[in-house]
């Protein structure tokens, strides 16, 4: 569950990283790196773009990366359920 939520957030950090770099207008033929996020970005950002086809950039970039915090969030949430403790008190069970 760990890397679920390590890959929602890594997909959040790249949707910022999109905005920012579209934001400061650079072009995808800066170099391969800012490319890479452009591509990426648009296709982690596809299934906003389908739910808001009259949307402008903004408002499906920002969609995308709630939605997939909301999933972080849930995926949290299942964790906890699944294990049955949270995650602070862990080191202090005394039923070993």
């Amino acid at each position: 569950m760990s890397l679920l939520r390590t890959i929602l957030f890594i997909i959040i950090v790249l949707i910022l990283a999109h905005i920012v770099l579209f934001r400061l207008g650079y072009d995808t033929a800066t170099n391969q790196v800012v490319g890479a996020v452009y591509s990426l970005g648009e296709l982690v950002e596809y299934p906003a773009r389908v739910l808001l086809p009259e949307a402008g950039f903004y408002a499906v970039a920002l969609a995308a990366a709630a939605g997939y915090f909301v999933l972080y969030l849930l995926a949290g949430l299942l964790r906890r359920s699944m294990y049955g403790t949270d995650r602070r008190h862990r080191g202090n069970r005394t039923d070993r």
